[in-house]
């Protein structure tokens, strides 16, 4: 939500330049660039016009497409008997390329997203991941 926040924010000013950072890359797909200019997509407007349900459900379906961290946690939850997983599976993975700290980060953004998107929830408590209902058929 927060990277949606942040770049209507960015685009309501009309900038000459919009420098997004590679967690941001998975919604490429709602912009483009020719010509130096920067235009909204087609898929672009229609998220930015959405109603909060829609949009919910398109970014589900862009970065279960587009982020490889949200494929491999859907695909790892698809794989399991009950659609559980807890957050340890995910980090230690992550920590062979990432620092502790640095796995933590990563998916954390994969969390929110995956929440934000109604793919999976997480339950802090007990650091467990579960698929959510409407996922199973989601960018699977």
């Amino acid at each position: 939500m927060r990277q949606r926040v942040g770049f209507a924010r960015a685009l309501s000013v009309e900038p000459d330049a919009l420098l997004m950072d590679e967690p941001f890359s998975a919604l490429d797909v709602l912009t483009q660039v020719h010509d130096a200019q920067l235009s909204v997509t087609e898929v672009g407007r229609e998220f930015a016009l959405a109603d909060i349900d829609t949009s919910k459900k398109l970014f589900g379906e862009l970065i279960s497409e587009r982020a490889p961290l949200i494929k491999a946690i859907m695909r790892a939850l698809r794989a399991t008997v009950d659609g559980t997983l807890r957050e340890g599976f995910f980090l230690d993975l992550l920590r062979r390329g990432f620092s502790a700290d640095e796995a933590r980060h990563q998916l954390d953004i994969a969390i929110d997203w995956g929440r934000y998107g109604e793919l999976f929830e997480y339950d802090a408590e007990t650091g467990q991941l579960v698929l959510g209902s409407d996922a199973a058929t989601v960018g699977g």
